[in-house]
């Protein structure tokens, strides 16, 4: 389904303050990119004390939702978002969690070997197929360069304890990098809407095991292999929701997730601007909840899937101005639930990007992918973008693209007392246009801003029935558009603020009310941010890194929130003690607020945790 560059091979010949990867499949310089793009380097998340990926997201002002499942990103207003970790297609699309069956819980994937984590928002399908709606998130990897062990714990609220450990050498022509991580955590506090109490939720206790590693072997000159893998244990809570009357749902609610994948992949032809490669790769995750269900003496609900996939992708250099990027890709996707469904699904895709470079530094890039899926069938998605480079500092764009988001095994086939599965479904297609600009302004001032506006026919949403079980369905229409702004200024050596605002209006022929379609178009009330604002302070000096982070949204729906706006405030420090150790401390949701991320499902919603606060330390050998 995806296939991309080696990101992190890029970042040796290319330096990522110019030069971003997941735009446009192969390193093109910022200014003649035509998205919009924000990227996170493993220095801001080091110096931010971030173990998890959704806060450093959310540090950029990216939004994210959370449910008992974990987190997971949303991008221009939509959470159906492509993950991708080098270039790997990491969302599992055939499962559903906390009512929510587009979710990935980036926060299942460790921080303490990533390099950078690219965020493109806008269709993305013409590049990287199904699912990348929104748009398509990249966790770029660190590769080995020099001998060297870190080490670092971690405690906070509520019982928190984290160790990790970060080992890497490189010897000759072979590098390894290994990374072990260790979380636990009890239930956590948050502050009930009803009664303005602290009140604990039921099954959301941590109890992960992170682990990675990556081999590199230098072949000759032109080539290497590389082999990668990850795995993670989590033994925690699963919990669903918190009723209205503040009952826990599934107070006792726990699940059993271990995921392994691999993925090998061999480049050749590394002196071009970006080299081919061949990869295989398989994603597995099998899962068991208990109590998710039934409150009492249910069965275990189980499942067992798993991707395997190739991908392989060519460079053309035509000549000076004209460039291609073509590939392949076939991914077989298997879901095992206990319940109801055990099928597969296959897709087979190729694709062709084409990239001029213009006069008056303009740079004009079409793409366009043919993918068969075994039960969706054929699509075609393409994509037009159009680029000018003002100047070393100024670039203005334009760009279209389709996306599609095929139905899920889950939408399709599922059978349980509370869902029954709907053959007859159609894809989700849809398009989206964005004109963006991208300047410096000088004295350190740089601004960042784009407008979008997207259309989508098909939707599929929850058709409730009463008795159950209810199913999926198409509906008509749905659109949206925005309007995303950040400001960065440089005050001094010692200081640095941005500032960012965000609006996103999303309206649909559904009523979630009366999960009904309508014949106009309505306003949907589930919007997580209609209006959201961010303002970030950072302050630098000697052995001192400290920043101060302000997140608000208003104008939410009441009915779907426990509050029509909110603003939380997050801290981080770091003290760096000698060349070798740094202490840094954390401090979430100062001000205690009350909000949720994720919209309430009848009279269940899921709060967020309350104030929180974490220490650590960390030691490089």
């Amino acid at each position: 389904m995806t296939g991309l560059v080696s990101a992190e091979e890029a970042a040796q010949e290319y330096s990522f303050d110019e030069y971003v990867v997941t735009a446009n499949r192969i390193p093109v310089k910022a200014t003649e990119v035509a998205a919009n793009v924000t990227v996170i380097t493993s220095e801001e998340i080091e110096k931010g004390g971030y173990t998890r990926i959704s806060d450093a997201l959310r540090s950029k002002n990216v939004n994210t939702g959370s449910t008992s499942f974990g987190a997971y990103p949303v991008l221009n207003g939509d959470d159906r978002v492509l993950i991708l970790v080098d270039g790997r297609r990491m969302n599992f699309p055939h499962l559903m969690f906390s009512g929510n069956d587009r979710v990935m819980n980036i926060d299942g994937i460790s921080v303490e070997n990533i390099e950078r984590i690219e965020i493109v928002r806008g269709a993305g399908s013409a590049l990287y197929g199904s699912d990348a709606v929104g748009g398509v998130i990249n966790i770029i990897t660190k590769k080995a360069v020099k001998d060297q062990t870190t080490v670092a714990t971690e405690f906070g609220n509520w019982g928190f304890k984290r160790q990790s450990l970060v080992t890497e050498g490189k010897s000759n022509d072979i590098g390894y990098l290994f990374t072990a991580e260790h979380k636990t955590r009890d239930n956590f506090e948050y502050k009930d809407a009803a009664t303005g109490q602290d009140k604990k939720q039921g099954g959301s206790k941590i109890d992960q095991d992170l682990l990675t590693l990556r081999l590199d072997k230098e072949l000759d000159q032109e080539s290497d292999l590389s082999f990668q893998w990850e795995h993670k244990k989590d033994q925690g809570g699963f919990s669903v929701a918190v009723k209205s009357s503040g009952d826990l749902y599934y107070p006792d609610g726990k699940q059993d997730i271990s995921d392994n994948n691999v993925a090998l992949t061999y480049r050749w032809n590394k002196n071009n601007s970006a080299p081919d490669f061949v990869r295989v790769y398989r994603n597995s995750s099998k899962g068991t909840f208990y109590n998710s269900l039934e409150k009492n003496d249910h069965s275990p609900y189980t499942y067992d899937i798993n991707s395997n996939g190739v991908e392989w992708q060519q460079n053309w250099q035509i000549n000076e101005q004209y460039s291609l990027v073509g590939g392949a890709n076939w991914i077989e996707d298997h879901l095992d639930d206990q319940d109801s469904i055990n099928k597969s699904m296959t897709t087979k895709s190729l694709y062709l990007e084409n990239r001029w470079q213009l006069p008056s530094s303009w740079t004009l890039s079409a793409g366009t992918r043919y993918e068969d899926q075994s039960y969706a069938g054929e699509h075609v998605t393409s994509r037009l973008s159009i680029n000018r480079e003002i100047s070393e500092k100024t670039n203005v764009y334009a760009s279209w693209g389709q996306y599609v988001r095929n139905p899920t095994m889950f939408h399709l086939f599922n059978k349980t007392q509370f869902m029954i599965g709907n053959p007859n479904l159609k894809p989700e297609e849809g398009n989206t246009v964005t004109l963006g600009l991208n300047t410096e302004l000088g004295d350190g001032t740089k601004l960042q801003t784009s407008v979008y506006s997207s259309h989508l026919k098909n939707a599929l949403s929850w058709k409730s029935e009463w008795p159950l079980p209810g199913y999926y369905h198409n509906i008509d229409r749905e659109k949206r558009q925005g309007f995303d702004l950040t400001l960065a200024k440089t005050l001094s050596p010692q200081w640095d603020v941005t500032a960012g605002y965000s609006y996103v209006q999303i309206k649909s022929t559904f009523d979630p009310v009366t999960f009904s379609s309508t014949t106009n178009y309505i306003d949907d009330i589930t919007n997580t941010a209609p209006n959201g604002y961010h303002l970030g302070v950072h302050y630098k000096q000697d052995q001192w890194d400290a920043g101060l982070n302000l997140r608000a949204v208003s104008n939410r729906s009441t009915t779907k929130f426990s509050s029509d706006s909110y603003h939380t405030l997050d801290l981080n420090v770091s003290y760096q003690i000698n060349p070798t150790t740094r202490i840094y401390g954390n401090a979430y949701n100062l001000n205690n607020e009350i909000y949720e991320l994720f919209a309430q499902s009848g009279e269940y919603r899921y709060p967020m945790p309350g104030r929180s606060f974490y220490i650590g330390v960390e030691h490089r050998m």
